[in-house]
């Protein structure tokens, strides 16, 4: 371990000696087709047996030495476009056999994203709905609006993109259903919904590939609200899909059993499920034990109960 991290430290060294480079390319505006990424050739899919969740300053270094397969992350350091991952960094933890997914909230706008601009709070857009109660600073969008694709989502798909991300996990999928507690169909809500994971999807794989991956996180419930023709794209969209607390801190039991019947048809279908819960070390050991009870494979994480996804946990030494 030692040895690695003098790696990961000279690597990083390198970094830091080319992010002012880097940065001045980026603030005149290259345009971003020209700038080569070198996107995976294979897809590391059937490699992947652990993953981690860490969204709050991440730490190239304690990444790349992590014993995690997949890591899902932010593209940004504090969330802001100055501290975003760059592409030398995210080559270090392809280094170290590392998958990266970015963080990616299509169903919401935040308001300290790169893209947010101050006028709103007086002139909101047209795609801008209410703020999230629960999460300040976050505000529900009309996700199927074109100006939400061109202002917010393809500029930041094309930072994803540039940094060399494997992929993308999906949040806020959930929206279609908010949408239909505002009034609207369900089916539609659920169309408009899978049109946008496939739109993002084509959008990417465009430039960095067929394999790139695409990951929504929760909203499982969209593909059987959607249509029968959009339930057969999303299948064909996806690779894996992202819970959180799907066997601790649940909704209610029936919720539960929803949810896993769902997964059953996904990974049925070969896709793969990532489950997070939000829970103290104590539990680890029942955690391990629901999942050896259930009828489909599922790959673990454990964070921590307060759900800042600000630090790495120590769940992989309890995993047999």
């Amino acid at each position: 371990m030692k040895a690695n991290t003098i790696i990961v430290l000279a690597l990083l060294v390198i970094i830091s000696a080319c992010t002012s480079k880097a940065s001045s390319l980026v603030d005149s505006q290259v345009d971003k087709q020209k700038i080569k990424v070198d996107f995976r050739k294979t897809s590391p899919l059937n490699k992947i047996t652990s993953w981690a969740y860490l969204l709050q300053n991440p730490s190239v270094a304690q990444l790349a030495e992590s014993p995690y397969d997949l890591i899902v992350t932010d593209y940004s350091k504090d969330g802001s476009d100055q501290k975003r991952i760059t592409q030398s960094e995210i080559s270090v933890l392809h280094k170290f056999s590392k998958t990266v997914l970015c963080y990616f909230s299509i169903g919401e706008a935040e308001e300290y994203r790169f893209y947010w601009k101050k006028e709103w709070k007086n002139n909101p857009p047209h795609f801008l709905g209410i703020e999230n109660p629960d999460w300040a600073a976050n505000y529900k969008v009309k996700y199927w609006r074109e100006d939400w694709w061109e202002i917010c989502l393809q500029p930041y798909l094309d930072s994803i993109l540039e940094a060399g991300f494997d992929g993308v996990y999906l949040d806020i999928v959930d929206a279609y259903w908010f949408w239909h507690e505002q009034g609207m169909e369900v089916q539609n809500t659920a169309d408009d919904m899978v049109k946008l994971i496939k739109r993002i999807a084509d959008y990417c794989r465009k430039s960095a590939g067929k394999n790139f991956i695409i990951c929504p996180q929760n909203g499982l419930g969209v593909f059987e609200s959607c249509s029968p023709e959009y339930k057969d794209i999303y299948f064909k969209t996806i690779n894996m899909v992202g819970l959180e607390s799907l066997l601790f801190n649940i909704h209610s039991e029936s919720d539960r059993d929803y949810r896993l019947t769902l997964c059953k048809k996904l990974t049925d279908a070969g896709k793969i499920v990532l489950d997070v819960e939000y829970i103290d070390k104590i539990k680890y050991v029942d955690y391990l034990d629901k999942i050896e009870k259930l009828n489909f494979p599922l790959i673990p994480y454990a964070s921590a109960p307060d759900a800042a996804l600000n630090k790495l946990t120590d769940f992989y030494k309890y995993r047999k």
